[in-house]
């Protein structure tokens, strides 16, 4: 891989956990409406307000793609049913989008990070509403792709060409890593850029059709695949 000009990570679940960070988010927006919409939460606990939003999901698939304004319309929603005005809907998102970007990272992820960016170029890519710019590690990136902004979700090639034309680069130069067997590594496959496998949990390959470039359980191996061992001289388990 002596071609890679471009390390593109996936967000949730490859650099932190996914659901600790939403489950926190959710318990924020709720506190929230407990002080200033209290009629919702006595009507509704906050797992009910999680399945009245994936049932809105499956209603509405033009936004599934599009957290941000699907939470809105969960919020537009409440509103309506309980003959409320709307103009709450706006602070209350802000108080989940907050919490949200309050990610705690792998411990892998800073060293690692930082290694790389003294040799590559760094992007993050996500089908959620996560922002690495908001995060204490967001200065390391150079580009950020979000299916919001594109209109479409991970595997869908438009993710993968939004990156490459904002990037600058070739697709023989691009390297794509991430826990998702379909999101990410699937769709990098389908238009060939090169894919890393980030198995944290020790899992099977589900399919049978292809299979990843490379596979790790750990980003520390993503320096030995690209010969970037000079620059980790220290490793957690030496």
């Amino acid at each position: 891989m002596n071609n890679i000009r471009l390390i593109c990570f996936d967000l949730d679940d490859t650099l932190w956990p996914c659901m600790p960070t939403i489950t926190k988010a959710e318990a924020k927006l709720y506190q929230w409406l407990q002080v200033n919409k209290p009629e919702i939460t006595s009507r509704y606990t906050i797992n009910e307000l999680r399945h009245k939003r994936t049932e809105l999901a499956r209603s509405q698939p033009a936004i599934s793609h599009n957290l941000t304004a699907l939470r809105k319309a969960s919020l537009h929603e409440l509103a309506n049913e309980f003959n409320e005005k709307t103009d709450w809907i706006d602070e209350a998102f802000k108080v989940f989008y907050e919490a949200r970007q309050n990610v705690i990272f792998y411990d892998d992820v800073e060293p690692v990070l930082n290694r790389l960016n003294a040799k590559f170029s760094l992007a993050a890519m996500t089908n959620g509403n996560a922002d690495i710019g908001r995060t204490s590690l967001g200065f390391l990136f150079d580009h950020s792709i979000s299916a919001e902004k594109v209109g479409a979700a991970k595997p869908d090639p438009l993710m993968f060409q939004a990156l490459i034309e904002q990037a600058g680069v070739k697709v023989s130069e691009v390297l794509c890593i991430g826990d998702h067997p379909v999101h990410d590594i699937e769709g990098a496959h389908n238009i060939g850029i090169s894919n890393v496998w980030l198995n944290r949990q020790k899992l099977d390959w589900p399919h049978d059709s292809f299979r990843p470039d490379h596979t790790v359980q750990s980003l520390y191996e993503i320096l030995a695949l690209l010969g970037c061992n000079e620059l980790n001289p220290v490793h957690p388990s030496a």
